[in-house]
């Protein structure tokens, strides 16, 4: 773990090895996506490769919707495809330890570019919330959930405390709710990613990461329509006028977030 340091803009916790943490190594993934999307738009490429993988990880449920993306590419623009999930993959995988968000990297250095306000907790210090939010001797069986979730890197972080949890996260993006649902399934974290508004708890979809079988512990994505799921059925998001919020048992959540949430 870090070190705690203090500058002018006041405490933070530096990584191992330097007060800036090296970004991890995504050269030879956005070398490939560069290659298929030379001549496209890149948020079109990257919103067609999320989905592709998202129907890929579906046990296919969504074997139509793939082929209707892929259409729109050549038969050496797919293959490009197979070879940027495998990159994704190898990153992800970090050497065995997993947890790494290579999405989400990949997308705020060279999609978001800080556009529409979307800057991603850094890393380190995802991981050092987490540490202090959790104890990982007593978190077990919790429900993890993070309001505003981007590309899921707090709730990766909270896996690293304890993954013995379900983790559920919400975001306005519609990319960022599908980054966030590769993250967990790829990594094997079940749980929930709404694409909704989580101030006014208006809820456009989502999804859901749950095992195939659990004793294989085969992790599948499967859709969520409107106003479904357990995010948006669950007290505070699910309001009413005429009836009182039902109870939620506060021992049960932990709220991993920049922004306070009273659940």
């Amino acid at each position: 773990m870090g070190k705690l340091k203090y500058t002018h803009r006041g405490f933070f916790l530096s990584p191992p090895g330097g007060l800036f943490a090296p970004n991890m190594d995504i050269k030879n993934f956005t070398a490939t996506f560069n290659k298929i999307a030379q001549s496209k738009s890149e948020e079109n490429v990257f919103t067609d490769y999320l989905d592709m993988v998202i129907c890929a990880l579906s046990a296919g449920k969504h074997e139509e919707e793939y082929l209707s993306i892929v259409k729109h590419y050549k038969k050496e623009e797919v293959n490009l495809f197979c070879e940027l999930l495998a990159e994704m993959i190898i990153i992800m995988d970090d050497g065995g330890k997993g947890l790494v968000d290579c999405l989400g990297e990949f997308y705020q250095t060279n999609l978001s570019r800080g556009k529409h306000g979307q800057f991603f907790t850094p890393q380190h210090v995802s991981d050092f919330m987490a540490q202090i939010t959790m104890d990982k001797d007593t978190a077990v069986g919790k429900r993890i959930i993070d309001p505003c979730c981007g590309s899921g890197r707090m709730l990766l972080s909270s896996a690293k405390v304890n993954r013995n949890n379900l983790f559920y996260g919400a975001d306005l993006d519609s990319r960022c709710v599908k980054m966030c649902a590769i993250n967990l399934c790829l990594n094997g974290l079940p749980g929930e990613v709404a694409h909704m508004n989580s101030l006014s708890s208006e809820h456009w979809g989502g999804y859901t990461i749950e095992f195939m079988q659990p004793y294989l512990k085969v992790p599948i994505i499967t859709k969520l329509p409107a106003n479904q799921g357990v995010i948006y059925n669950s007290a505070p998001f699910k309001k009413s006028e005429k009836q009182e919020q039902p109870p939620v048992q506060q021992n049960n959540i932990i709220t991993i977030t920049q922004t306070k949430l009273e659940l």
